[in-house]
């Protein structure tokens, strides 16, 4: 828990300055969901900047890549079951938007 008495009170201005907004935003959705007080903490927000620098980075070498990559139909089972998976996935988002 963040507290001006602990020395550990960062403003929002200075959390996203220090972190970035989306390290904050992956901090923030891990600081609890529980009725109890939520608990901020820096490793979390560090952690979270690696994983997307580190996802970033993937991205970059598969674009840079992406002629070695699988191409042409896609007609396998592998891909009939992600295209049902992926079918699925948008019906029920829908239905639960409906309601």
């Amino acid at each position: 828990q963040m507290s001006k008495s602990t020395g550990n009170f960062l403003t929002l201005t200075q959390a996203v300055d220090k972190f970035s907004a989306d390290g904050m935003r992956l901090a923030l959705a891990d600081a609890g969901d529980t009725v109890e007080d939520a608990n901020f903490v820096e490793a979390m927000a560090d952690a979270g900047i690696l994983r997307l620098y580190t996802w970033v980075e993937w991205v970059k070498e598969m674009i840079a890549n992406r002629d070695s990559l699988r191409s042409g139909p896609a007609d396998t089972f592998n891909d009939r079951v992600f295209a049902s998976e992926m079918s699925a996935g948008i019906m029920k988002t829908d239905q639960n938007y409906e309601k």
